[in-house]
């Protein structure tokens, strides 16, 4: 079959799905939604927006390639590092992303695992028509676990109050509702509802703030979104989550990237306006957040850049 770009990548919708026996359960990993298709022997893994991963994760494409044992196949996963304690984290994903030939100790201080939840095509079938239960019935004939290729749990008959439980219990950022009969499509769908325990989305960095006690680096960033109407608006500023080097190592991005004119539509409040330093809006920044109000996010947090998102594609998260 031809090959499926990212793009054509499911994505959850915003609604959660209640305790209902259409629907099975799988948990939200916090990591990177990864594309892999493996033809000829050779893998192809890639991002959400197409991006390229194979050389900053040789060796999950390698495991996927010996997966595949010289048939092809398309799979649909994520993209995890676990801590000491095995729970997957965004800031240590990050470490790995952008990479284009990572050291063999940098792979041994950051493993990284891909957690399996869809097949899209085993040699020439493709499956996407087909049920979600089908294609489990698929995914979980594959000799899985293969080294660092793992395939993600999913429940059903369990009440989704008691999943969420489970995943507070072990630090997991959520949980995934898909309905049982729905065939794998593209872009976003209500047949799959997502049910975060915390709050997270991606903002176009676009612009910074000196620190008080001044200093060689910035004190916060000013971060935005695209509204419906493709505007990128203003989401306010997030000075927390970043170590001392990742601060040192994005202000030099910054002012490579400096502008005069704010890139953003709309009034910029003057407390900001009279001492922020614009940058063209190139990077995409991991935002941690308790809610979205009518003014921009509360009490946010820096997790990381992320690579494998496009500015374009950064949207204003809903309003609690």
């Amino acid at each position: 079959m031809a090959r499926l770009p990212a793009p054509m990548l499911a994505t959850p919708g915003a609604a959660p799905a209640d305790d209902d026996p259409r629907y099975a359960y799988e948990w939200k990993y916090d990591g990177i939604r990864a594309l892999a298709w493996i033809s000829d022997g050779v893998c192809h893994l890639v991002s959400r927006n197409g991006n390229s991963l194979n050389a900053a994760f040789p060796e999950i494409t390698h495991a996927l390639v010996t997966l595949a044992a010289g048939r092809e196949m398309t799979l649909d996963g994520e993209l995890v590092a676990p801590d000491r304690n095995g729970v997957p984290r965004f800031s240590r994903i990050g470490r790995r992303l952008g990479m284009t030939h990572p050291s063999p100790a940098l792979i041994r201080a950051v493993p990284v695992r891909l957690y399996v939840f869809d097949l899209l095509s085993f040699g020439d079938r493709d499956l996407r028509t087909q049920s979600y239960l089908q294609r489990r019935e698929h995914l979980e004939r594959l000799p899985l676990p293969h080294g660092p290729i793992l395939l993600s749990p999913s429940y059903r008959g369990i009440p989704v109050s008691r999943m969420l439980e489970v995943a507070a219990e072990h630090d997991i950022e959520g949980v995934i509702g898909k309905r049982i009969d729905s065939t794998y499509r593209a872009g976003r769908s209500q047949a799959w509802r997502k049910l975060p325990l915390r709050r997270a989305t991606e903002a176009v960095v676009v612009g910074w703030l000196p620190g008080h006690a001044g200093g060689e680096v910035f004190g916060s960033l000013l971060i935005a979104a695209h509204d419906q109407d493709g505007q990128l608006v203003l989401l306010g500023a997030v000075g927390t989550g970043f170590s001392d080097a990742a601060r040192r190592s994005l202000h030099v991005e910054l002012l490579a990237l400096s502008t005069a004119t704010p890139p953003v539509t709309g009034t910029v409040p003057s407390s900001i306006a009279i001492t922020a330093h614009w940058v063209a809006p190139r990077l995409v920044g991991d935002i941690a957040y308790r809610e979205r109000t009518a003014t921009g996010l509360r009490h946010p947090s820096w997790r990381g850049l992320r690579f494998d998102r496009a500015p374009e594609d950064i949207t204003i998260p809903e309003t609690n």
